[in-house]
């Protein structure tokens, strides 16, 4: 069986359909959801207490942290880690997982392809995972093995990318990660802080991981202004090039109608 973490904050309609779907489609794959909280003020612990989910409180969060919590206190070796926002697809999704896992004791993760690129990818690797800072476990959807995380835990200091850190490190000492033949959906909506905000953890550990060298303020306000006066306005006749087009085409379709 698996157990499933779940990290949320105020995510209440994307954690009450996920655990609909969790229950309807897979429920004598699971027996264990565990929702990690960073202090909603929604109504979500209310859906995951109606769900019978085991609900931990997490303060100070960063995703490692998060996850590690999480898997601390799941009862089955494989976990499943989710956000809120991504949905497991297809009937067989947990049982080719467990099968995988119990072929090869050696296996620390399964990343789930979510885009063509990445089975594309995955095909010209024989689906086997080579660059973990790259490519490695995205946790809106991975599986691991517990026993392996018992050994390598998530880093909880670094503010993004701990998913691809862990793989780095497990791949390092001679585990598994798989690209696996199985696929979810993930759906988010942010609005612009939400993005700016993403943007800047992303990045941050971008280059924290891949040990580069920032551009200073000067190199950042040449590419601003470079943006402001260049890309920008290029982009916008672009636009305006485009919708003069749209407009020619919105004249024929109204000739054609009026016949």
């Amino acid at each position: 069986m698996i157990s499933v973490v779940i990290r949320n904050k105020n995510e209440v309609q994307s954690l009450e359909s996920i655990l609909n779907i969790l229950h309807k489609v897979y429920a004598h794959d699971i027996d264990e959801i565990i929702v990690v909280d960073n202090n909603s003020t929604d109504h979500s612990i209310k859906v995951a207490s109606r769900f019978n989910c085991k609900i931990i409180n997490i303060d100070s969060f960063t995703y490692g942290k998060a996850t590690n919590l999480g898997i601390s206190k799941a009862k089955n070796n494989l976990v499943l880690l989710l956000s809120a926002h991504a949905v497991p697809i297809g009937n067989s999704f947990f049982k080719n997982s467990i099968q995988t896992f119990e072929s090869n004791p050696s296996l620390a993760g399964i990343r789930y392809i979510n885009s063509y690129a990445n089975y594309l990818r995955a095909i010209e690797n024989d689906f086997q995972v080579k660059d973990g800072l790259s490519f490695g476990l995205m946790t809106a959807c991975a599986m691991v093995n517990k026993k392996v995380w018992n050994k390598f835990k998530f880093d909880e200091n670094l503010v993004f990318s701990e998913d691809k850190e862990w793989s780095d490190r497990v791949l390092k000492a001679g585990y598994g990660i798989l690209d696996f033949n199985e696929t979810f959906f993930y759906h988010v909506q942010r609005n612009k802080e939400g993005i700016l905000n993403r943007y800047k953890n992303e990045t941050i550990a971008h280059y924290q991981l891949h040990q580069l060298k920032y551009p200073n303020v000067f190199k950042i306000l040449l590419s601003f202004i470079k943006t402001l006066f260049w890309i920008l306005p290029i982009n916008f006749m672009g636009k305006m090039v485009y919708e003069m087009k749209l407009l020619k085409v919105k004249i024929e379709i109204n000739k054609l109608l009026q016949k």
